[in-house]
């Protein structure tokens, strides 16, 4: 029971409700897909619960997803890129899925445990309606698909048993010696420019800078041993980590007292040894950025257990 009323909890902040969207807003890449060589472009539009793609087939390399929502919901749309490893199938999938959104901690844990071993995921983003963003990627030949959980998620979090709709993308083998890529793995800071970083790391905790750009790009890099989100929600101007793990451990389930509407984003799940650079345009303050899935161990939060970080966007 204290699980689910501190994920509720969780959830409750994540889910915060969005402010009226700024006229024109959009998300910038800076012009980084023409600075260094072939980039590929992709639009992705979500509903909340499908995906639309520009193109549904890629060559190998990096590949920008420039990603919005039609979906006003406080939800707006989460979406995520992943192919499947081994003998995993869609049906295979679906039910590691279930199982990660168990209120049953174990069950939580197990599906954490599967999707480790199920899936590799390089994001995309969670975005909101009005508030655009760009995720860049490096992809080896293969099939991947995309999902949209952003209407799973309402105010008090999910409810039921997610069924995704997925749609497809094949990423194409080019002339180059793809050797290196054959276990489905993302290369190596092929990008080449740089951003503010920021690791996930098998503490389960953030470690990057404390301030960022309200306009700009940000790397995540996933060095730990298991998936993680990184979403970010806006907080009142002085809130701690001190506060909101204080607040976690409470197990209460009324709103944080530091949690601000606004519109949240960030990057979606991301598989260990993968990373991806998020671009965005956000109204600047102060913002946490969290991690929910659940622990591979306990079937908490990583949100609950620290994994949290106070960040000013300026």
């Amino acid at each position: 029971m204290r699980r689910l009323v501190s994920t509720l909890a969780a959830l409750t902040l994540a889910a915060a409700v969005p402010v009226a969207a700024a006229e024109g807003a959009s998300a910038q890449d800076g012009g980084h897909d023409s600075d260094h060589g072939h980039v590929t472009t992709v639009w992705v539009t979500g509903d909340g619960s499908h995906v639309k793609l520009s193109s549904w087939r890629v060559e190998e390399g990096p590949v920008v997803f420039h990603e919005s929502t039609s979906n006003a919901g406080p939800g707006g749309s989460q979406i995520s890129l992943f192919r499947l490893l081994g003998k995993a199938t869609i049906n295979t999938f679906k039910a590691d899925l279930a199982d990660e959104f168990s209120s049953n901690p174990k069950t939580a844990a197990k599906g954490t445990r599967e999707l480790n071993r199920d899936i590799r995921a390089t994001g995309l983003a969670d975005v909101q309606k009005g508030y655009p963003a760009s995720v860049r990627v490096d992809l080896s030949p293969g099939t991947y698909y995309l999902m949209d959980l952003g209407s799973f998620f309402g105010p008090m979090g999910p409810s039921g048993t997610p069924n995704p709709a997925l749609t497809k993308l094949v990423v194409r083998d080019s002339d180059e010696d793809s050797s290196a890529w054959q276990d489905g793995s993302a290369r190596e800071d092929s990008s080449g420019w740089h951003t503010p970083t920021i690791w996930l790391t098998a503490a389960d905790r953030f470690v990057g800078p404390s301030h960022l750009p309200a306009k700009g790009s940000v790397t995540f890099r996933n060095v730990g041993d298991s998936i993680h989100v990184a979403q970010f929600s806006p907080v009142k101007k002085g809130t701690t980590d001190k506060q909101i793990q204080a607040y976690y451990d409470s197990g209460v389930m009324t709103p944080p007292p530091f949690a601000l509407n606004g519109p949240t984003f960030g990057l979606d799940v991301l598989s260990a040894g993968t990373h991806a650079t998020l671009t965005y345009d956000m109204p600047p303050g102060t913002y946490v950025l969290q991690c929910f899935v659940a622990d591979a161990v306990t079937g908490m939060p990583h949100a609950i257990m620290g994994m949290h970080k106070v960040v000013v966007l300026k």
